[in-house]
């Protein structure tokens, strides 16, 4: 990727702020087994907590030997300043995830963070709709905490193939209004995909987050682009991508972004890690992107 081509990017959209990320030394205090091999991991992080935003992210060592090699991201799910914590939602997809399931309290890592861009908080009071597909659950639960504190309407649409690999309802914030479930199989709440139920909130809603593997996204924006009447509500998206570093010197999460102004022409490259992970939807190349193998297959 040449330089000429993140700086276009980084005009674009603008570039994580690496200037607050600090590398803490924190102390697991307690980690849930959710089931189906998905986890939510607490960290004593005063740091960390104090400045994590909602959709941003950090790099976790999971193990200071050489395997894995390099730290891993993960979402923060929560952030309480006041108890200095931080959790993380997250499944077992690899080796750096089975390890770091197997964290006991008083366990020590080093977390790198928080990394990336965040989701966009309104300035002014509306409903925001968060849809989730999956492990795409992880960045809601402080999302939905920080929108409440803002006395924002949040609706909820939690998906996943089956009732087992749902978010917990319980683990949902109690400030969320309304939280409608989607499985593939049926096995609790409606019968389908989360995408289904956008149609019936899309003309109600100011705002809308959406964080699930690339595809859904996708369907997500297609939605959201074909709705006729204007001004649509405002979209973004925590997209996926294969991170090595986290803060863009390895290159390892390029992403296709559309240029305003060569409409038609492949626009830059941005990276997931400084332009994302959270984009609005507009700004990226739908059908390059998915042509990008998913780094978690």
């Amino acid at each position: 990727m040449s330089s000429a081509e993140t700086l276009g990017a980084a005009a674009l959209v603008g570039r994580s702020d690496l200037s607050r990320a600090v590398d803490e030394t924190a102390v697991c205090a307690q980690s849930v087994d959710l089931g189906a091999d998905l986890f939510e991991i607490t960290f004593v992080a005063p740091e960390l907590a104090r400045l994590a935003e909602p959709g941003q992210f950090a790099q976790i060592e999971v193990d200071p030997g050489r395997v894995p090699l390099l730290r891993r991201p993960f979402s923060f799910s929560r952030a309480d300043r006041e108890q200095g914590t931080v959790s993380f939602y997250f499944g077992i997809v690899g080796e750096g995830t089975r390890r770091m399931a197997g964290f006991k309290p008083g366990h020590r890592a080093q977390i790198l963070g928080p990394l990336g861009r965040g989701f966009t908080l309104p300035h002014s009071r509306g409903r925001s709709l968060l849809i989730s597909g999956g492990l795409g659950a992880a960045p809601f639960p402080l999302l939905a905490e920080r929108l409440s504190e803002r006395q924002e309407e949040v609706v909820w649409l939690n998906g996943s193939r089956t009732e087992r690999e749902l978010y917990p309802d319980h683990l949902i914030p109690p400030g969320t209004s309304r939280r409608v479930q989607f499985t593939q199989d049926g096995s609790a709440g409606r019968v389908g995909l989360v995408t289904d139920g956008l149609v019936d909130w899309l003309d109600t809603s100011q705002r809308i987050y959406a964080c699930g593997p690339n595809p859904m996204l996708n369907a997500v924006h297609s939605l959201w682009a074909s709705r006729s009447e204007l001004p649509r509500p405002e979209l973004e998206v925590s997209i996926e991508a294969p991170m090595g570093c986290g803060f863009g010197t390895c290159l390892g999460c390029a992403i296709p972004l559309l240029d305003p102004g060569h409409p038609g022409g492949d626009g830059p490259l941005g990276l997931c890690c400084r332009q994302g992970p959270v984009l609005a939807a507009s700004a990226l190349d739908w059908e390059r992107l998915l042509r990008q193998p998913s780094h978690l297959e």
